[in-house]
C-alpha cells in the first residue's frame, strides 16, 4: 500500500525574469503545476510530456530544495488558481477526458492510475472490482485490511502500487455509502460529495507520481448515481488540473 504524507503540503512560488514569468506550485518537494508567462503568452502545465516548440519543455522536473528562490515571491494558492482559471478554457478541460470501449482494469501503457469507487462495508464481490482484482490480488487483500482500520472513512483513498515494474497503482476510492441490494434497488449509493473529496486527493497523488488515470464508468453502477453528475466532478477535479482521464465502457 501506499499512503499520501499528510505532512507535506503545496506551496506557491512567482518567479520573474526578462521576458516573464514562472508560477509554480509544487507538493512538498515536487513541481506539480506550473504556469508559464513568455512574451504575454500563457503556457500551463501538469506533466513533464508539456512542450512548447519554442520553449521547450514547461514543467520544472526537479527538487523544488535544489532551486534558488531567493529572488521568488512566495504566493497563495488563490492567486495561483485565480491565474490558472483565467488561462484554462472548456475546450482544454474537455481534451483531457476520453472515453475507449474495453476493459478498465487493464493498464493500457506504464505509469497509469486505475481509479474506482469501493463500498464503506467491507464488501468486494461484484461489479468492476472482481475483473480488478483477478489481475491485481493484493487490491483485495489490502482493501479487506483497510475496512477494519480506523481511517476507514467515506472521502478517505487507499493507493497500491499494484505493478511495481511498470508503475501501475490502483486507487481505491471510499465513496459509496452502503451496497446495491438487487437490480430493481434504486437507492442512489454513491456519495457526491465524498467522491469530490477522494478526487481531489487522487488528483495529487497522480499529478506528484506523473501518472495518467483510467477508470470504468464510477459510481453509476453497483453506486446507483447520475454519471452525468460524476462526469462533471471528474471533470472539476481531474482534467480542470489537466490531468489525462481514460473513461472505458463496455460496448
Amino acid at each position: 500500500m501506499v499512503s499520501m504524507n499528510i505532512d507535506e503540503k503545496k506551496t506557491y512560488y512567482l518567479g520573474k525574469f526578462d521576458t516573464g514569468e514562472i508560477y509554480t506550485e509544487f507538493l512538498d518537494e515536487i513541481a506539480i503545476r506550473q504556469i508559464n508567462v513568455i512574451n504575454g503568452k500563457y503556457f500551463l502545465s501538469s506533466s513533464l510530456e508539456d512542450w512548447n516548440e519554442e520553449f521547450g519543455y514547461l514543467l520544472y522536473d526537479g527538487k523544488k530544495s535544489d532551486l534558488d528562490l531567493s529572488e521568488s515571491v512566495s504566493i497563495n494558492e488563490e492567486n495561483f488558481e485565480k491565474i490558472w482559471f483565467k488561462h484554462i478554457s472548456n475546450a482544454d478541460v474537455e481534451s483531457f477526458i476520453k472515453y475507449e470501449i474495453g476493459d478498465a482494469s487493464a493498464p493500457k501503457h506504464s505509469s497509469s492510475l486505475i481509479i474506482h469507487i469501493v463500498n464503506n462495508r467491507g464488501k468486494w464481490g461484484k461489479g468492476f472490482v472482481l475483473a480488478l482484482s483477478g489481475k491485481f490480488p493484493d487490491v483485495k487483500t489490502q482493501y479487506l485490511k483497510w475496512s477494519s482500520q480506523k481511517d476507514f472513512n467515506l472521502g478517505e483513498v487507499q493507493f497500491i502500487n499494484a505493478d511495481k515494474n511498470n508503475g501501475i497503482y490502483v486507487a481505491n476510492m471510499l465513496a459509496q455509502d452502503g451496497i446495491r441490494k438487487d437490480y430493481n434497488d434504486k437507492t442512489i449509493y454513491v456519495s457526491y460529495e465524498k467522491l469530490d473529496e477522494c478526487l481531489i486527493k487522487v488528483a495529487d497523488f497522480a499529478l506528484k507520481n506523473r501518472l495518467t488515470i483510467q477508470m470504468p464508468k464510477i459510481g453509476q453502477g453497483l453506486g446507483g448515481g447520475d454519471w452525468s453528475v460524476i462526469l462533471q466532478i471528474i471533470k472539476k477535479r481531474l482534467a480542470y488540473k489537466r490531468i489525462h482521464c481514460k473513461i472505458f465502457t463496455i460496448n
